[in-house]
C-alpha cells in the first residue's frame, strides 16, 4: 500500500506544476492586503503533541489576522487543544479521526468535507506535521483556492504554496517558516495552551488538596505513551519514587489517561504510602492538567503528550527521552528543561515498539542520575528558575 502512495505522489508531481509567482513568500501576504483572502482554514487532525507544537503559530495568526474570519478543521484532540480561542469562529470536529490505527472513518470527514467546501475558503493551511498524502487530498478537498503546506517525499503535489522544509529545524520552528508567507516577520516560539479560570480554580484546589503545607514540594509524574519504545520501566518509577520521597516534603501525583490507570495503580501500591503518592488518573481535561503543572515544582515525564503540556507551562520538568527521533526535534533542553537521552547505535528507528527488544535507549537512563536531576533542580530557586 505505501508503495502505491509513494508512486501516486510521485505522478502526481509530475503532472501538477505549482505556478512560480505563488511560491513568492510576498505572494500570499499582498493577497491579504488587497482583502483578496478573508477567510482562512487551520488544518490539525493529529495528535495531541502534533497540535501543541502548532499552537505559536496558530497564535501569531489569530492575533495578526483578527480582521479575518478564521476556522479550525480538527479531530478530538485538536479541539480540546484550541476551544479557548475566541478568534477561531467554527470548529469542524470529526470525532472519528484518531490517530490510532484502524480507527479513521472517512464518511464522516467526508461529510465535514462537504460543509466546508459551501463556505469558499481562501486559504488553507496545513501543519507541517502533517506530510502524509492524505493531509493534502483533504486540503484540496475543501476547496480552498490557496493551499499552503510543505511537499515531502513529492507527498504535498496538491498543495500549490509550499514553504522550504527544513530537516534540521524542529516542528515548532518549521511551522513558524509559513508566517512570512503571510507577511507575519516575527512570532514567539512558546506553546500556547489558554485556560479558563475555572481550569485554573480546579488546578489549585487540587494541589493544594494534596500539599499538607504550602512548603511541601510537589511532584508531577507522567510514566505512560502510546508508544511502547518510548516508556521506561515500572520498576525505575518504583525505585525513583523512593528516593524522591526522601525529599522532606515531597508529594508525588501521577497523571494519565484511563488506559495508564493499572500500570499507574500498581506502582502506587508498590510503593505503601497514600498520604504521599497519588493517582490522579483521569482526573483533569488537558487545561486543567496545564494549570496543575503550573502548580507544582517539578514535572517529570517521557516523551508523550502531556510533555508538551508542561512545556506550557513555566515549571522546571525533566524528560526521560528515547533515542528513536531526531535530537531536539519535539522539545528543547533549557534551564527549566532537563533532557536525559542516550545515545546508541539504533537511533532513529522512529518505530513503535523497539525492533532490537531491548529498548536500550531507555534501559541506559539511571534511576540515580533522574533523582539527583530531580534534587537539584527542586533546591534551586523557583522563582528565579521559572523566570530563565
Amino acid at each position: 500500500m505505501q508503495f502505491i502512495f509513494n508512486l501516486a505522489a510521485r505522478a502526481g508531481s509530475l503532472l501538477i506544476k505549482r505556478s512560480p509567482e505563488m511560491q513568492q513568500p510576498n505572494f500570499l501576504a499582498e493577497k491579504i492586503k488587497r482583502g483578496e483572502v478573508k477567510k482562512i482554514l487551520l488544518i490539525q487532525l493529529q495528535q495531541l503533541g502534533d497540535n501543541l507544537v502548532f499552537t505559536p503559530t496558530v497564535k501569531a495568526i489569530v492575533e495578526h489576522f483578527s480582521h479575518l474570519h478564521i476556522d479550525m478543521l480538527v479531530n478530538t484532540v485538536g479541539y480540546q487543544v484550541y476551544k479557548n480561542i475566541p478568534q477561531i469562529k467554527t470548529f469542524y470536529v470529526d470525532s472519528t479521526w484518531y490517530w490510532s490505527k484502524g480507527d479513521r472513518k472517512l464518511l464522516p470527514l467526508l461529510k465535514l468535507l462537504l460543509q466546508i467546501r459551501q463556505e469558499r475558503y481562501d486559504l488553507a493551511i496545513l501543519d507541517v506535521t502533517c506530510v502524509a498524502l492524505k493531509y493534502p487530498v483533504i486540503s484540496f478537498l475543501t476547496g480552498a483556492t490557496f493551499r499552503m503546506g510543505l511537499d515531502v517525499n513529492h507527498r504535498g503535489f496538491l498543495n500549490n504554496i509550499v514553504p522550504p522544509f527544513h530537516r534540521d529545524k524542529n516542528f515548532v520552528e518549521q511551522n513558524l517558516e509559513l508566517l512570512p508567507f503571510l507577511g507575519i516577520e516575527h512570532a514567539s516560539t512558546a506553546l500556547w495552551l489558554p485556560c479558563t479560570e475555572s481550569d485554573k480554580t480546579t488546578a489549585r484546589a487540587l494541589a493544594d488538596k494534596l500539599k499538607q503545607d504550602p512548603s511541601d514540594k510537589l511532584i508531577v509524574i507522567h510514566q505512560g505513551s502510546n508508544w511502547s519504545s518510548k516508556q521506561w520501566f515500572a520498576e525505575r518509577w518504583i525505585e525513583l519514587c523512593r528516593k524522591l520521597m526522601d525529599i522532606d516534603g515531597a508529594r508525588i501525583a501521577f497523571m494519565g489517561v484511563e488506559r495508564e490507570r493499572e500500570q499507574v495503580e500498581r506502582i502506587v501500591l508498590e510503593l505503601h504510602d497514600t498520604k504521599r503518592v497519588f493517582s490522579l488518573i483521569g482526573k483533569t481535561t488537558i487545561h486543567e492538567l496545564k494549570e496543575f503543572i503550573e502548580q507544582s515544582d517539578l514535572f517529570i515525564t517521557v516523551d508523550t503528550g502531556p510533555m508538551h503540556i508542561g512545556n506550557c507551562t513555566q515549571t522546571p520538568m525533566i524528560v526521560l527521552m528515547s533515542a528513536i527521533d531526531k535530537e531536539d526535534r519535539w522539545i528543547q533542553a533549557s534551564e527549566r528543561v532537563a533532557v536525559i537521552r542516550k545515545e546508541v547505535e539504533c537511533k532513529y528507528c522512529l518505530s513503535e515498539h523497539c525492533p532490537l527488544g531491548t529498548k536500550e535507549c531507555m534501559s541506559l537512563i539511571s534511576v540515580a542520575e533522574v533523582a539527583h536531576m530531580a534534587e537539584a533542580m527542586l533546591a534551586q530557586d523557583r522563582v528565579l528558575l521559572r523566570k530563565k
